[in-house]
């Protein structure tokens, strides 16, 4: 998400000074990335809409509140207002700036925190976003005159400028924190520039983000959470010491829909073994958000990559992809009739095995999801007993609100059904059918 840091002139995020203990919401468990477009926070159409997420991530720059004349505070009041379980996070870009950061510019200029490709002479190197300039975000920088670098200046700012005159917030969502940085340049200040992919450069680069978020931490109150993007932590055979119990959550971009996503050139199961690589690098109360793009009107391939967030226990978060274009602007927060239906609690743990033909299954409460996942084919699986298919008008031909003992699953689709009886017992998990079953 670094890309809407350059196009937006990015924010931060905190959370609120008084939250309470966090429930985890029934399944399924649906989250909002609203940090392009209009950034219309203070509409209270968008507050309502946005208060019916279990969390949203927004964007937040110091001329925003001046531009849509509110504040964080009023915006994130009104959403918890309406809906007091609500979570709000808002943006921080830490490894790089744009030109609207006035404050923070001025203070890497003064310091030469920006990363050289020879010590702190020359010009500094450019992001891979264009607009943006790179910070050396590790510990090798000289510290100023009060002992802090980049690191640990820039959360002391984001708290006075963000968290300090808006309380209520729940939190920062901090972009960036990848498993090594994208630049080439000399971030260790001995002369000579450093490969980002060296191994060692790499560790560098996640010491400093530890720093960062210890900093963030310390200078917030008790109670509030800290989440990232962690895109990378789901990258096959990532190994993360640095940031293990770093974050809360964190929003794993574009799982399916990109060119680059993992389910487009992995497949399925290479994407769900990094979810839950990534989901086991987080602490309570684990707000992963499994992040998805697409047409707005494919639902096949909307409840397929809800139903597949589903064997597990993260938070889904779907961004329009429009026709043609490479990047989605994640300024919208489309509902579908899947996130009415409450499943209450999971009654099973994640689903790691196939259950019937080659399809993936997990039972909550209320009902069951399906996923068929890439590469298996169009399946038919049959049930144990009746449930009833949900009601509603994007897909009425699936969401029809009729019976079924049999499920036909196209490849890449995925299915929820609710039961037709639930009681204050626990269903059942039944065994899977004496069928072949297809890996």
């Amino acid at each position: 998400m670094r890309r809407v840091l350059a196009l937006l002139v990015a924010g931060s995020v905190f959370v609120s000074a008084t939250v309470s203990a966090y429930n985890p919401p029934p399944f399924p468990r649906v989250a909002a990335q609203f940090l392009g477009g209009a950034q219309n926070y203070e509409s209270p159409a968008v507050q309502a809409q946005l208060a019916k997420f279990s969390f949203s991530l927004l964007q937040a720059y110091p001329q925003w509140e001046t531009n849509h004349g509110t504040t964080y505070q009023a915006v994130t009041q009104a959403i918890h207002a309406i809906n007091p379980n609500a979570l709000v996070f808002y943006y921080l870009g830490m490894s790089s700036l744009s030109s609207g950061y006035t404050a923070e510019t001025n203070k890497v200029n003064q310091q030469k925190w920006w990363l050289y490709n020879s010590r702190t002479s020359g010009s500094p190197a450019p992001d891979p976003w264009p607009g943006d300039t790179t910070v050396n975000s590790t510990l090798f920088p000289a510290p100023d005159a009060n002992g802090d670098r980049w690191v640990d200046w820039f959360p002391k700012w984001a708290v006075a400028e963000y968290y300090t005159p808006n309380p209520d917030i729940d939190g920062f969502y901090t972009d960036g924190v990848a498993t090594g940085p994208w630049v080439t340049g000399d971030w260790n200040l001995d002369g000579i520039p450093d490969d980002p992919k060296n191994p060692t450069v790499r560790q560098w680069y996640r010491q400093g983000y530890a720093r960062y978020f210890n900093d963030l931490r310390a200078d917030l109150p008790a109670g509030k959470y800290l989440m990232g993007n962690i895109a990378d932590w789901a990258l096959p055979g990532a190994v993360l010491p640095e940031y293990k119990g770093m974050l809360n959550g964190g929003l794993i971009e574009g799982m399916i829909g990109y060119k680059w996503s993992t389910e487009t050139w992995a497949g399925w199961q290479v994407m769900m073994a990094g979810y839950r690589q990534a989901e086991a690098l987080i602490i309570a109360p684990n707000l992963v958000a499994f992040h998805m793009v697409g047409a707005a009107t494919d639902y096949q391939s909307l409840r397929y990559g809800l139903a597949s967030c589903l064997m597990d226990n993260g938070y889904f978060v779907f961004n329009i992809l429009p026709p043609g274009q490479t990047n989605a602007s994640y300024g919208d927060t489309l509902w579908l009739h899947e996130y009415n239906a409450n499943l209450g609690q999971s009654i099973a743990g994640p689903s790691l095995t196939a259950w019937q033909h080659g399809v993936y299954r997990r039972d909550f409460q209320n009902g069951i999801a399906l996923v068929n996942p890439k590469g298996n084919g169009v399946q038919t699986v049959t049930l144990e007993t009746t449930y009833k298919r949900l009601s509603g008008s994007q897909a009425p031909s699936v969401n029809s609100g009729q019976t079924t003992q049999t499920v036909t699953l196209q490849d890449r689709d995925g299915i929820i059904l609710l039961r037709l009886n639930t009681s204050a017992t626990t269903p059942a998990i039944p065994a899977p059918p004496t069928q072949v079953i297809v890996h």
